[in-house]
């Protein structure tokens, strides 16, 4: 019987064991939690005495200062300020007397307080006195009968208590600092004194545990070796005991049983043996169908020749193990090989295959059994080499391919040949099944790249609507799906689908359609051609052709808008010249009659004259024959003088608008005008209703851009694209009674291009338009004024009738940095100056069919909206006196003058208001 158990005797213990821990675990945790309480609060004692000094030294600091800056500037906020600091400091000195003080700080406040109480009841109110009464000198006698010398006293003492308060708060934070490492060094040897206790009492435990264990463990192995056993834990009163006695008992029942398990394990061992074997036997069966039957399904589903190979190849060495093997093609250069070397491999594809293939034609196998070579006996003294060849053949008994296997010191049995024999008739019909396809493919792939180098698209669509076959062409056009991809893209896709179904139904007879598809870049016109096709009697599908017959169209279209444009731009001004000169042959007219016959038909020939220009420069554009003299010119110049070509034109504001600063472009000048004059013909005359017309100039990095701009009909966005196009006009009513050949843009887009530039146009419908012409700056360009010119931004209005003076102001302002606008009739300036008033005008009083420049200045000054802006006269005209009293001119000064006088007057006097200036005169031109 068991006196104890393990398990009690181990809680008893285990249990007396924590209860001593946690007991003195207790009892040092409440120490250590009194004592950090009693320290914690010793320290708050020592903040809130520390922070009640400080408070108390701040205020009283604070106060002696308000009351000083009171003394020295007599502020009345200040003098606030000091009663209220006072009184802070008394309530803040009634809280540091609640707490615990030192001697030390008990006497503080009370000579403090008594001092406070004198202040303000004394001190204070004879100070303010003697301040209010601008006595400074009794105030300073005042300070030093003892009250100076009293406050910084207690300034000292105040300072002295708060260091000393200070000092003790910290001798106490490094109290409670070394505290708490002696607490944290005391539990640290508690815990190892309670982690030695567990170690001791565990290795005990596991000691009494452990040897019985290993005993029994040395015992069950001598029982395994057939040797006698002994436990000496079978004598203890536990578990381990009745454990020890139990696997005595046992071994004593084996060793008797022995014999008989003995005898009865060798018979299992036998028929476990045969089992095996069976086994084995069925498995190598399993596997050789598995493997024939993937090797059927590759056969029979893959039409690939190197898979086939690969698959066959891999069947035959997994199934029939050989030392070598080889497998090859006899028509091509494919073949597998196994444990050759590239020698071997290079021999046997270069050896002639001719005598295999007649010996395998006549007989299903060849054997050659030969010595084997030093390489092939390795360690064995002596050793045959068996080669075995077979070949794969068709069903009519053609060869196309060799499987040769070499096996040393042993060969295929029957059984194992036949296998081979009937595996390779076998790969013999998949083989040619895959070559077969291969040929198909190869010819199927011939026409489809014939057919993909077609540039029409063709398809080939059965009778239920799905494609067959097409070429590349086709593919890109309808990339989804027929026909209902294509019906998105074309503009009447309901005779589009009819003529499909049409053809995909129709059972003889051929058809064509035609239809449009939108594109960003434009319209494309396809042309469509199907026909059936039929395979004998029997119908298998639609042809389609669809060919591109955008140039075709667009050519047709050009073609006949130019016999449209031609025949109306020659028959209109030869109707008026043969009406015209048959008048004048007929009848007898009167001089000024005649000459206005003649004028007509002069300007008639001069419109057919420039028409069979237009017609021949753009001919030698694009033939590339159109010479070009290029040099180095500026085209403000340039767009000057081709502005006062339209200088009659009164239907119209003309401006330009000049910010380039004489920058310098490498361009044909006549060229380059006949750019100009057909943009601003052009801006004036598809804007019927007038408005302005705005030529503007501004170089940006390495460009200069010039763009005329608008306020007439604008252009549609749709005929954006095609506006450059030779023959192209907008067919709208509104355009309709607009002359034109429909050239002029296209001349220019040839021009600028030569320039190495672009144009472009941006237009709103209604609104207007804006021609852009970019073109590349000299590198080495600079303005032609030597002087650095410089930015400020504003700008200045010239109004001039002289292109040559004009441009001499131009330069002259952008030099110094001025943003010029210059316009040729004073109407149109006025308009301008009232919407966006400059920083200064330049007005001549003599402007032709411009107007006159008294009158501008005279609208100007009755305007509130210009009244203010300076004006500086440029005139060759002497002093009229009534113009001047009238207008208040205090200087008239006449033409000729340099242009530097008139930028320094405009740069005195812009921003003033309204003042009227004249440059002063010289001889200097």
């Amino acid at each position: 019987m068991m006196k104890r158990s393990i398990r009690s005797s181990y809680i008893q213990k285990a249990a007396i064991f924590v209860a001593v821990v946690l007991i003195v675990t207790a009892a040092v945790t409440g120490y250590l939690i009194y004592d950090q309480n009693q320290k914690e609060k010793a320290r708050e004692q020592l903040t809130e005495r520390y922070e009640a000094v400080d408070a108390v030294s701040e205020r009283l600091n604070e106060l002696f200062f308000r009351a000083r800056s009171y003394y020295a500037y007599q502020d009345p906020e200040d003098l606030r300020h000091t009663e209220l600091d006072l009184r802070a400091l008394l309530a803040g000195l009634d809280r540091m007397e609640e707490l615990e003080l030192t001697e030390e700080e008990s006497l503080f406040a009370a000579e403090l307080r008594s001092f406070l109480i004198t202040y303000e009841s004394d001190i204070l109110p004879t100070a303010v006195a003697l301040v209010a009464a601008d006595d400074y000198e009794g105030l300073r006698s005042f300070g030093q009968e003892g009250s100076v010398a009293q406050i910084n006293g207690l300034f000292d003492e105040a300072s002295e208590l708060r260091n000393t308060v200070f000092a003790d708060l910290q001798q106490e934070y490094e109290s409670a600092l070394s505290a708490s490492m002696t607490n944290l060094l005391l539990s640290f040897g508690f815990g190892m004194l309670v982690f030695f206790a567990i170690l001791f009492a565990s290795q005990r435990m596991l000691r009494k545990l452990i040897v019985p264990v290993e005993e029994l463990t040395e015992a069950s192995d001598k029982l395994a070796e057939g040797e006698a056993i002994d436990i000496e834990a079978a004598t203890r009163n536990d578990e381990l005991g009745v454990l020890g006695r139990s696997f005595m008992n046992m071994a004593l029942t084996l060793q008797q049983n022995e014999e008989e398990m003995q005898a009865q394990n060798e018979e299992l061992k036998a028929q476990q043996d045969s089992l095996q074997e069976l086994l084995e036997e069925a498995d190598r069966e399993k596997r050789k169908v598995d493997r024939f039957s993937l090797l059927n399904e590759t056969m029979s589903t893959r039409l690939d020749r190197q898979e086939l190979l690969s698959a066959v190849f891999a069947y035959v060495n997994e199934l029939y193990p050989s030392d070598r093997s080889m497998f090859c093609m006899v028509d091509t250069s494919d073949f597998r090989s196994a444990n050759m070397t590239e020698a071997m491999i290079e021999s046997w594809r270069e050896a002639d295959k001719a005598v295999w293939v007649k010996r395998l034609l006549n007989e299903k196998r060849v054997i050659i059994t030969r010595p084997a070579e030093a390489s092939d006996k390795g360690i064995a003294p002596e050793a045959d080499v068996t080669d075995y060849y077979t070949a794969v053949r068709d069903a009519e008994g053609h060869i196309y391919a060799i499987f040769a296997a070499t096996t040393i010191g042993k060969r295929f049995t029957e059984e194992e040949m036949e296998e081979i024999e009937a595996l390779m008739s076998h790969v013999g019909i998949g083989l040619q099944r895959v070559l077969i396809h291969e040929e198909i493919a190869t010819s199927r792939q011939i026409s489809q790249t014939i057919l993909d180098t077609v540039n029409e698209g063709i398809q080939l669509i059965d009778g239920e609507g799905i494609r067959l076959q097409e070429n590349r062409a086709a593919a890109e056009l309808v990339p989804g799906e027929w026909p209902s991809s294509l019906l998105q893209l074309v503009d009447e896709p309901g005779e589009l689908e009819r003529f499909f179904e049409d053809m995909v139904h129709r059972q003889s007879g051929s058809a064509s359609h035609e239809f449009t598809i939108q594109h960003e870049e434009g319209s494309v016109v396809y042309s469509v051609y199907g026909t059936p096709v039929f395979d004998d009697d029997k119908r298998i599908g639609t042809i389609f052709v669809y060919r591109d017959r955008t140039r075709e169209s667009e050519l047709d279209r050009m073609k006949s808008e130019l016999v449209s444009t031609v025949s109306h731009e020659l028959r209109t001004p030869l109707s008026s010249v043969l009406g015209f000169t048959e008048l004048l042959l007929k009848k007898e007219l009167k001089p000024e009659r005649q000459k206005k016959y003649i004028t007509t038909i002069h300007k008639e020939a001069k419109r057919l004259t420039n028409l069979i220009n237009d017609f021949l420069d753009l001919q030698r554009m694009e033939a590339g024959s159109q010479p070009y003299r290029m040099e180095n010119i500026q085209l403000d110049q340039l767009v000057l003088e081709t502005m006062y070509q339209f200088r009659h034109v009164t239907t119209h504001e003309l401006l330009f608008e000049d910010t380039a600063g004489g920058v310098t472009v490498e361009a044909d000048g006549e060229r380059m005008q006949q750019v100009l004059t057909n943009l601003i013909s052009n801006a004036v005359k598809f804007s019927p209703e007038g408005g302005a017309v705005k030529v503007k100039l501004a170089a940006q990095e390495d460009l200069l851009r010039l763009s005329v701009s608008d306020e007439g009909l604008g252009i549609p966005e749709a005929e954006i694209a095609r506006l450059f196009q030779k023959f192209q006009r907008i067919d709208q009513s509104d355009r309709r009674n607009i002359g034109g050949t429909g050239l002029g843009l296209a001349i220019c887009r040839e021009i600028v291009e030569k320039h190495g530039g672009r144009i472009f146009v941006d237009s709103v419908e209604g609104t207007g338009s804006t021609f852009t012409v970019e073109l590349p700056l000299l590198v080495n360009a600079q303005p032609s004024d030597d002087r650095e010119p410089n930015v400020n931004g504003e700008t200045v209005v010239i109004v001039e009738d002289d292109a040559s003076l004009a441009l001499l102001l131009s330069e002259e302002l952008k030099t110094n940095g001025y943003r010029v606008v210059h316009y040729l009739h004073a109407e149109a300036a006025l308009n301008a100056m009232k919407e966006t008033p400059p920083s200064a005008a330049v007005i001549d009083l003599m402007l032709g069919e411009g107007g006159n420049g008294w009158d501008l200045v005279q609208r100007m000054k009755q305007d509130a909206a210009t009244k203010d802006i300076p004006i500086v006269i440029s005139s060759a005209l002497d002093e009229a006196e009534e113009k001047t009293e009238e207008f208040g001119i205090a200087r008239y000064l006449t033409k000729p003058y340099p242009p530097e006088k008139l930028s320094r007057a405009v740069m005195e006097n812009a921003g003033q208001n309204g003042d009227i200036l004249f440059p002063e005169n010289s001889s200097t031109t």
